[in-house]
């Protein structure tokens, strides 16, 4: 019987206790979470600029047997544009570069003139000022690498420095200096690869080759011409850049 009147007390003293639990404020429902942020993927769309630099060999040679090689470094700026379609990149470039491409030559010589003692000497210097390519460029993206190609034209300032004495025994010496300079054209390829640190900061290495053909240039000493020279010109050059990309992901 007791237990009886217990278990009564017990659900009369329970029944109000959970009434006013109900009338309790309750908790606001959790917030909905956002959703996780998934970067755009990379794309190698867009405009770029940068700047570059390298080295260079070339060989020059004429129709008279003459043949030299010049080397030298080379620094300047790129400007181009990319359009990726999925995997494939397409677009154009161009640069500008400094040229410290040169070869020199000195010879010495003596002998008689009418008899008298005679000596001479002679030096030449060739160099290539301005070296600039403009090419299509094709390739393939792998995410943030692109492994490319390119086809194009080139163009190029050469320049002749020559410079004398002549030394006639009791009669004096004389001093002879002249210069000549030429622009080429020609066509060129090249492979390469570049890799996008960022969505906008990139780096490139590259070769190219040049091949100029055969042009006929005048050549002048002392401000007289002194023939017509047929000569040939190809050079190879290897570049690093870095550049930046505009409208990335």
């Amino acid at each position: 019987m007791k237990k009886l009147l217990t278990l009564a007390a017990v659900l009369a003293l329970s029944a109000p206790l959970t009434a006013f639990a109900a009338d309790l404020p309750q908790p606001p429902p959790p917030m909905p979470r956002a959703p996780a942020f998934v970067p755009p993927p990379f794309t190698w769309t867009g405009f770029y600029v940068g700047v570059n630099g390298g080295y260079g060999w070339g060989n020059w040679s004429d129709g008279l047997g003459d043949s030299f090689n010049s080397n030298g470094g080379l620094a300047g700026g790129t400007i181009g544009f990319n359009y990726q379609w999925n995997w494939f990149v397409a677009g154009f470039e161009g640069d500008i570069d400094w040229s410290g491409m040169q070869w020199s030559q000195s010879a010495t010589a003596s002998g008689t003139f009418f008899g008298d003692p005679v000596s001479g000497s002679a030096s030449v210097t060739y160099k290539n000022n301005i070296l600039s390519t403009f090419a299509a460029r094709f390739g393939v993206a792998v995410d943030h690498a692109l492994f490319y190609g390119k086809a194009g034209g080139a163009w190029t300032q050469e320049e002749f420095n020559g410079s004398g004495s002549l030394t006639v025994a009791g009669v004096g010496t004389a001093s002879i200096s002249g210069s000549n300079s030429f622009d080429r054209l020609g066509w060129m390829v090249g492979v390469g690869a570049e890799y996008a640190f960022t969505t906008n900061l990139t780096a490139k290495i590259e070769y190219n080759y040049i091949d100029f053909g055969t042009e006929n240039d005048t050549i002048t000493f002392a401000g007289t011409p002194i023939g017509v020279v047929p000569s040939k010109l190809n050079m190879s050059v290897v570049k690093v850049g870095v550049n930046w990309l505009f409208n990335g992901s």
